[in-house]
């Protein structure tokens, strides 16, 4: 047997006794005690959302709605993929189960409902305005966008935007919040 064949089935003799699986409870990579084994066990978590839940703009022909508040609701799904309904309001929604259907009614004051995919696409909205002419809700698609979307870690946020003021049946709604609410 030359050297380099004796080298090498040295190496990887080594590399075998090494390589042998840690003994049940051990852990060859972390070091031991309580501590160790706590933050081995805890699960990286986001960091928390900051400042208010709702930020930013919605306004009808120019007359501005102060939106106070946004919650997560579970929707029907759409195409085949789950819709989370997030329901932005004026008004203090009191833990309201049904919140995007009593929002579309004027409960809660001027409101937004909008439904979002997985993956941002927002797929519908709901605009309850007191500059609108027409009382109640107007339902439309198309108009909004979401930038920066994230469901991670129990939370939702993001970015929602009509990209300017946008015409809905003869009236300039313009949108552009940012927000973040416990996920449903």
């Amino acid at each position: 047997m030359n050297h380099k064949t004796l080298a090498c089935l040295l190496g990887a003799a080594l590399l075998a006794g090494c390589s042998k699986p840690a003994a049940p409870g051990a852990s060859a990579a972390a070091p031991a005690g309580p501590a160790a084994s706590a933050a081995a066990a805890a699960p990286i978590a986001p960091p928390a959302a900051s400042g208010p839940e709702v930020a930013g703009t919605f306004t009808v022909d120019g007359k501005a709605a102060t939106l106070t508040q946004v919650t997560a609701h579970a929707g029907e799904p759409f195409d085949d993929k789950p819709v989370t309904l997030l329901v932005f309001t004026a008004k203090d929604q009191g833990g309201d189960a049904k919140a995007d259907f009593d929002a579309m009614f004027g409960k809660f004051g001027d409101a937004l409902v909008i439904k979002v995919q997985p993956d941002g696409s927002v797929v519908g909205a709901d605009v309850v305005h007191s500059g609108l002419k027409t009382p109640g809700s107007v339902s439309i698609s198309g108009v909004m966008t979401m930038q920066g979307y994230s469901a991670a870690g129990g939370q939702i946020s993001g970015h929602l935007a009509s990209g300017g003021p946008t015409d809905v049946f003869g009236q300039k709604l313009q949108v552009d919040l940012t927000f973040h609410t416990k996920a449903p």
